[in-house]
């Protein structure tokens, strides 16, 4: 299957193309230039593997978390590509993509995946991808949650596996519990080649939507929503 997958939600970000044997991956530089690189990206890649982008027949997306931009973006590229190639479209969880690269970079992992994104403000964006048969991707996830950095942490379960971009920011606080398993910084951030696999299996399973009815998983509310009152 002729597929397109985008992840824009982070600062770096990449794109693919893959087909029934072959994957291209292109990296995307810094957020700024997320929306004015991602449209040639993605031709390239498509090219790379000798066919248009028109020809695409399944696009995938990141959904979330991440940043409001930077989501927008790519959720906004992917809806016009689908929409105009009648191609079905998938939006994933990051949380999902960067437990799957774990577990495929980690050689024995098996329990739970603990995934954390850096929310700012001294808190993380933490969810579980709990070892599911029944599941399309393999996990599932607990419902994310936003706590504080240094509180999760503490928290975790001796032995756990911990992963995500979040873990850039928590050094000392990684540095105090020796007994927990690190995933090797490769795992920690979510690319467009895992986003194809994680977009095939949803698809297999029926989970797509009419791409007006995809909308982005952020990290926390916008500053104008939290202000609002009750």
């Amino acid at each position: 299957m002729k597929t397109l997958a985008i992840d824009t939600s982070l600062a770096i970000g990449s794109v693919a193309a893959a087909d029934a044997t072959r994957t291209l991956q292109i990296a995307l530089p810094a957020a700024g230039e997320h929306a004015r690189r991602i449209g040639s990206a993605l031709v390239a890649a498509a090219r790379g593997l000798g066919w248009p982008v028109g020809d695409v027949e399944l696009v995938g997306v990141v959904r979330g978390p991440g940043s409001f931009t930077g989501l927008r973006v790519g959720l906004t590229v992917a809806k016009g590509i689908a929409w105009a190639a009648e191609a079905p479209l998938v939006g994933v969880s990051g949380f999902d993509v960067i437990a799957r690269r774990t577990v495929r970079l980690v050689e024995g992992a098996a329990g739970p995946v603990h995934v954390a994104y850096d929310a700012g403000r001294g808190e993380v964006f933490v969810a579980e991808a709990c070892p599911a048969m029944g599941e399309p991707t393999g996990f599932r996830l607990t419902p994310p949650r936003l706590v504080g950095a240094a509180a999760w942490v503490a928290d975790l379960a001796p032995g756990s596996l911990v992963t995500g971009p979040g873990l850039a920011a928590l050094g000392d606080a990684l540095v105090a519990r020796p007994d927990l398993a690190v995933a090797p910084r490769d795992a920690w951030q979510p690319t467009a080649e895992d986003v194809v696999d994680v977009a095939r299996l949803l698809h297999a399973a029926g989970m797509h939507a009419p791409p007006a009815a995809l909308v982005p998983d952020y990290l926390r509310p916008s500053y104008a929503d939290e202000s609002k009152p009750d």
